[in-house]
């Protein structure tokens, strides 16, 4: 998964990143020297109105770079020590599971370690309470810990191990019910169906992916390069063509 990802990502960031570094460039080099052509023939001819509001975006930013640069610093140290906390590392962490795109994958990746872990317990004679208990330690997500955590707190009151992650909204329906027939038949017998239903979940959660991915960075590329091309094309394209000779002679 990974190799194909890096597969998508990196030409098309590459790409993303050489067509910012000429939009920048251009602007900063090729634009003014275009203006002071314009200036010396004495045309009445204007660069185009969205380059000269880039170039002076530009040209603040150059000037007061320590504004962006101690504001990004700042949001950068304050979402890190936030994280560090009790309350926003698990906030983090349910961000991880309710991510666009990779949430479902992360979730579903988690949960099929887990169960996997819990069917090797159940395997070794151990009840759902103790392989419960012992299979939290691979649990990296506070979330995932947290509801396995109330999965145990429900064994011991009396309740279903199962309603914490059916009530989070994170398991799919399908798998809750696999899990609720399997206590009521052979529990490890529906965790090995579960595990198998659940790596198909997971290939298709990845297809999507495959699919979803490439469009929303084509969009994103392809929205970089109209940018770059009134900005920057537009007026290299004036100065070629030579319309501004015209007014320059009148």
């Amino acid at each position: 998964m990974t190799r194909r990802l890096k597969k998508i990502l990196v030409p098309n960031i590459a790409q993303f990143v050489a067509l910012l570094a000429l939009l920048i460039i251009g602007t900063l080099v090729a634009i003014p020297m275009i203006q002071n052509v314009f200036d010396q023939v004495g045309t009445q001819d204007q660069l185009p109105a969205a380059t000269l509001w880039f170039k002076g975006v530009l040209d603040k930013l150059i000037e007061f770079w320590y504004i962006p640069t101690f504001a990004i610093i700042a949001a950068v140290v304050g979402i890190i020590v936030y994280i560090r906390t009790p309350h926003g590392k698990y906030n983090y962490h349910y961000f991880k599971y309710r991510a666009p795109i990779f949430g479902p994958l992360i979730y579903a990746i988690d949960f099929s370690r887990l169960i996997k872990a819990i069917l090797l317990n159940v395997k070794n004679g151990m009840r759902i309470q103790e392989a419960l208990e012992t299979s939290k330690s691979i649990a990296t997500n506070l979330v995932m810990l947290s509801l396995v955590e109330a999965s145990i707190n429900n064994i011991l009151i009396g309740q279903s191990w199962i309603e914490p992650f059916e009530q989070s909204g994170l398991s799919s329906p399908m798998v809750t019910e696999m899990l609720k027939i399997g206590m009521q038949t052979d529990i490890a017998e529906m965790m090995e169906k579960l595990l198998d239903y659940m790596q198909i979940d997971i290939d298709n959660i990845i297809e999507r992916i495959m699919k979803v991915l490439p469009q929303i960075v084509y969009i994103i590329v392809g929205a970089l390069l109209i940018f770059v091309t009134i900005i920057v094309l537009v007026p290299l394209i004036n100065v070629y063509m030579g319309t501004w000779l015209f007014s320059a002679y009148l």
